[in-house]
């Protein structure tokens, strides 16, 4: 339709708000169509643009009587992305692993506890340096496959008694007795085996090429680490298996107490 002059616009405009095609009596529209209008020509048009994006098709094509005014609510009802259903089921997934860890790390502290604890009341040694050497032992086995932390200790325990500055006649030094002249490959010449850290990863390094040697053979090669001492790869694996119950009994309590 084409309006003769801005007089017929704002007349027409009028007939609208009579009908309440758009409703003035809404606090935030009525600010927002009037607060720049300085003319009626401005007026009009503004009401025409408000028109257009509160009315429905039909509407804007004259159909003003036929129309229902407001539009039904399903018309005005938001689409949300079937994706948003979702949206908690990331962190619900992260929540269960961070527990998880949590359960774990909790385990961890656990065995390592108790193996403390048998083993300081066994050698009535300070329950720190124990733990000092039961944390390296647990370090050291990470790093290598078929090697538990267990065997570790146990082979300290035999072979020193858990007594970091020991030294034989032949010169083995430290927690697991290695001989620097036999292994200076495996440290560099500042390195002191008497330092825990260093004694045990080297004596690590060492079981470890026994087994590459021995094919797996974890007898042989304790066997090969002791001198071919008599008994010593079965009083090592036995007392290994009584730690790794230890072990094992901490970590069912840490379960139980979970639910």
């Amino acid at each position: 339709m084409l309006w003769s002059s801005t007089e017929d616009s704002a007349s027409l405009v009028m007939q609208y708000i009579n009908k309440k095609i758009i409703p003035l009596e809404n606090p935030s529209f009525a600010t927002c169509a009037f607060t720049c209008i300085r003319n009626t020509h401005q007026l009009a048009a503004a009401l025409m643009l408000a028109a257009g994006i509160f009315c429905s098709p039909g509407l804007m094509a004259g159909e003003l009587g036929e129309q229902e005014w407001p539009p039904p609510i399903p018309q005005l009802t938001l689409h949300i992305p079937s994706q948003v259903a979702d949206e908690h089921a990331v962190p619900h997934s992260l929540a269960k692993s961070l527990e998880h860890r949590r359960l774990l790390r909790a385990e961890r502290e656990a065995k390592i506890q108790a193996q403390t604890q048998y083993l300081a009341t066994k050698f009535s040694q300070n329950e720190s340096a124990i733990r000092e050497y039961v944390e390296l032992a647990w370090k050291e086995a990470s790093k290598r496959s078929g090697m538990s932390p267990e065997l570790l200790i146990a082979m300290m325990q035999k072979e020193s008694s858990l007594r970091p500055k020991v030294q034989s006649s032949y010169g083995a030094q430290g927690l697991m007795q290695v001989v620097r002249r036999w292994h200076p490959d495996k440290l560099h010449p500042s390195e002191s085996l008497f330092d825990p850290e260093v004694n045990i990863r080297v004596g690590a390094d060492v079981l470890a090429e026994y087994l590459e040697e021995a094919d797996g053979s974890l007898s042989k090669a304790l066997r090969k680490y002791s001198g071919n001492a008599r008994g010593y790869a079965t009083i090592v694996l036995s007392e290994s298996s009584k730690l790794a119950a230890l072990a094992a009994e901490a970590a069912g309590q840490i379960l139980a107490s979970k639910g």
